[in-house]
């Protein structure tokens, strides 16, 4: 019991120092949940999996699928490889979070090689704004700035000593006890009588012996899950980065073994009765030892309560790292004592929870270099939202899979998901070419380098009065808890507009749309802005890419799969019908000093085989040289007849990319080519190009025929880049669409608008008009099966003569 009250502090002094973090982030309302979070962690073999994403899970709630709204993944290290983390050698700059680090130093004696691991965490991992909480089994203090708070850390560490001195003795107490009971054991049962006093002597020490142990496990080797339960809660009461790092020595008991003088002189004791009782008495003393070296040294008593409470930490965010090391001061002389090695539930208990969250469990004295390998082991694991599916005031069930198989997934099944508020969004106002709104309670996250920030997407819809939609998006990294946003928008001719401002919280999942209507005057000539510098490096890539691409000598050979389906009115029954037609090509691109040339031999025509060189596409739409496009568009020549902006990052294909807008500044008598591309941020490869419907030959074509039908043309061309040899891609796909969208009140839809904000007001639901979508022509071309490569990438200069 004294050693439960002892460690009843550390729960509270932890709840409380948590505060210091936190300030005014600890004030809660009561408010509507839009959504919920959990934490889920992803093991193969032990090892963290990274790279999943929203469709790679599943989750249900109360046994009912619950849809799952974002999805992210969190990348930390206790000390990241470039600390702070740095771009393009400059440091990044930014708000910087504070970080927990929960020190729990439970120690048998003092370890040698502690300094050396304290001063490696304060010169290497510990940051200004940090806190360290440290922890012995009976005093915790809070630390936020070693340097001035020296004579702080002189006296925690003095009566952490005073401590280890006190649990030396209680040690050295234990062994007399134990001792002192063999000893009286084993003189009594050399004078030992008839086999009633013989039996009565054994009882005796059985009772004694059983009393000893089992005091001393249930005050220091037996855990406590309420204890543990309500760390885990005042961890999770606050949204830092949380790592807890236990310092524990492997402990060992003092106990009776089979080599002692009382087996010795059991085993050469006389014949006749007193030889057979000897034998007893021999036999069930093993026996009674056995059992108390099962209960006592593996320690399982709370395994199964325990294993329940581990994923608790996992819901809480934090991470364990549990550092074992051997005792090697304790002295032992005895004739009838041994050491033995003692597994505790608390050791059980804190390497299942180092396990779940992705810590690591080392057994060794050399704490500086077990600090070190922790330090550099990186932290994955994922944050999922999910819109609940009925309100639940309880705990409610959770269940998450995920689709891939041979993956381990670890989440808090019994702690309840936290909630996350609603996302705010003012009233829009509009002024001199500007509009403004206010943002608030999204969530931030932090990242490796300390820095804090939100992750926003802000949508402006409009319609004009003739129907012409208008988007203008941006992409906010907030670091505060609020956000003041002023988009400049110029429409492109002067009326009265209905603006739909939506904004997409990205970490959480949450969304928030309003109205407001603004009357335009003349379009006014948009800026020449200064370009990012993130974004000026990018494009000096990508340039240098495109150089490479465009000098390279180019020989490939592989099939390209042509497949066309088009909406056709059947003759018989009269209905419009998909048609579907298939090729197969033999493709090669050349290229060479003289130019490009591209060439197709038709091998299949649907399911015939045929045999028909230099072919030429069939089909309706064709794209030609694919494979030059990202020149096009990023190519150092062609830089001065484009605008470029960088909209966004995200990974694809397990490629950190950044997502570039590319339109031309001038209009030209026909279409230019213009789009979205997805570059590799580390090298300036392309690996995917969305096509601006207005950048199509003949897409103003088909613009005046969906006119004709009152209908809205929705015309899609994606370009994939997947294929790589040498450091430069190749084509994989490309896909076309053509379809669109009927709407049989497109006129009423102004008035629609009017209506809703009329009788709800700014705050009111999402107007949904209903289209229906016909796609009139699809077309795919995919690139596989690439032999016969060539790739020089060199550039020859010719010897002067």
């Amino acid at each position: 019991m004294r050693y439960l009250i002892r460690l009843i502090p550390l729960v509270l002094v932890v709840a409380v120092c948590l505060s210091l973090l936190v300030g005014q982030d600890d004030v809660l309302e009561r408010v509507e949940v839009v959504n919920r979070e959990v934490v889920v962690r992803v093991f193969s073999g032990g090892d963290p999996v990274s790279g999943l994403t929203r469709k790679d899970f599943f989750l249900k709630e109360n046994g009912e699928p619950v849809t799952i709204t974002s999805c992210r993944e969190v990348r930390r290290a206790l000390a990241p490889a470039e600390s702070p983390a740095t771009e393009a050698g400059k440091p990044v700059s930014g708000k910087k979070r504070g970080r927990l680090f929960l020190f729990l130093l439970w120690w048998n004696e003092e370890s040698r090689d502690w300094p050396k691991a304290w001063e490696y965490f304060l010169e290497n991992i510990f940051r200004p704004g940090d806190l360290i909480i440290l922890g012995t089994e009976s005093h915790v203090t809070p630390i936020k700035n070693p340097q001035k708070e020296t004579e702080t850390l002189a006296t925690f560490f003095q009566k952490m000593s005073e401590e280890l001195n006190r649990k030396k003795s209680e040690k050295t107490l234990l062994i007399r006890e134990l001792e002192r009971c063999a000893k009286d054991f084993h003189e009594n049962l050399s004078y030992t009588g008839p086999a009633t006093s013989e039996a009565f002597t054994l009882n005796r020490f059985k009772e004694c012996y059983r009393g000893i142990l089992e005091e001393y496990r249930l005050r220091r080797l037996r855990a406590r899950p309420m204890m543990i339960e309500n760390l885990a809660d005042a961890l999770r009461s606050v949204d830092v980065e949380k790592w807890a790092l236990v310092f524990m020595q492997n402990e060992r008991l003092p106990l009776l073994h089979s080599g002692s003088r009382i087996f010795n002189d059991l085993s050469v004791s006389g014949g006749g009765d007193t030889g057979e009782q000897m034998e007893g008495t021999l036999k069930a003393l093993k026996s009674f030892l056995n059992d108390c070296d099962r209960k006592i040294r593996l320690g399982t008593d709370m395994a199964v309560h325990i294993r329940d409470l581990r994923s608790l930490f996992v819901g809480a965010g934090a991470t364990f790292h549990l550092f074992l090391s051997d005792a090697k001061g304790e002295m032992l002389d005895s004739d009838f004592l041994r050491w033995f090695p003692v597994f505790s539930s608390w050791e059980s208990a804190l390497r299942g929870i180092a396990k779940d969250t992705g810590g690591d469990v080392q057994d060794t004295t050399k704490l500086k270099e077990a600090l070190e390998k922790a330090a550099s082991q990186p932290d994955i694991f994922y944050v999922l939202t999910y819109k609940p599916g009925t309100p639940d005031t309880g705990k409610p069930k959770l269940k998450v899979e995920v689709s891939r198989p041979g993956l381990k997934v670890v989440y808090a099944r019994k702690l309840k998901p936290r909630e996350i508020r609603p996302l705010k969004l003012s009233e829009p106002v509009w002024k001199e070419g500007i509009l403004k709104f206010n943002i608030s309670d999204y969530l931030r996250e932090t990242a490796e380098s300390g820095a804090v920030a939100g992750d926003v997407h802000i949508k402006v819809s409009s319609e004009n009065l003739s129907g012409e939609p208008l988007e203008f998006e941006k992409v906010l990294h907030p670091e505060e808890e609020s956000a003041a946003v002023e988009m400049k928008i110029n429409f492109p001719e002067p009326g009265d507009y209905i603006l739909t401002v939506a904004v997409t919280d990205r970490l959480s999942g949450n969304t928030a749309r309003n109205y407001t209507r603004v009357s335009s005057a003349a379009p006014e000539p948009e800026p020449e802005d200064p370009l990012d510098p993130k974004l000026q490096a990018l494009l000096e890539k990508t340039a240098a890419y495109c150089s490479k691409l465009q000098k390279a000598a180019i020989r490939f050979t592989c099939t390209e799969v042509v497949g066309e389906t088009v909406l056709e009115r059947n003759p018989l029954s009269k209905r419009v019908e998909p048609v579907e037609s298939r090729w197969h090509y033999d493709y090669q691109v050349v290229v060479e000093k003289e130019g490009i040339a591209e060439q197709r031999r038709l091998v299949r025509r649907n399911k015939k085989k045929v045999d028909q060189p230099d072919a030429k596409l069939e089909t309706r739409f064709k794209a030609h040289y694919s494979v030059f496009l990202p020149v096009t568009l990023l190519g150092e020549h062609n830089r001065e007849n484009y605008r470029y902006k960088l909209l966004d990052t995200e990974r694809l294909k397990k490629r950190h990319c950044a997502m570039i807008e590319v339109m031309p500044r001038l209009e030209g008598e026909g279409p230019m080519a213009r789009g979205n591309v997805w570059v590799d941020v580390e090298n300036g490869s392309v690996l995917k190009i969305v096509m601006d419907p207005r950048g199509v030959e003949g897409s103003a074509a088909l613009e005046a025929a969906a006119k004709k039908m009152s209908a809205k043309l929705d015309l899609k061309v994606e370009h994939w880049y997947l294929e790589e040899r040498k450091g430069l891609r190749f084509p994989s796909s490309t896909e076309f669409s053509e379809s669109y969208l009927f709407d049989r009140e497109v006129k009423e839809r102004e008035k629609e608008l009017i209506r809703s904000l009329r009788t709800y007001g700014a705050r009111g639901p999402a107007v949904k008009f209903g289209y229906r979508k016909v796609e009139f022509y699809r077309l795919t071309q995919a690139y596989k099966n690439y032999r016969y490569f060539e790739v020089d990438t060199k550039v020859k200069v010719a010897e002067r003569k």
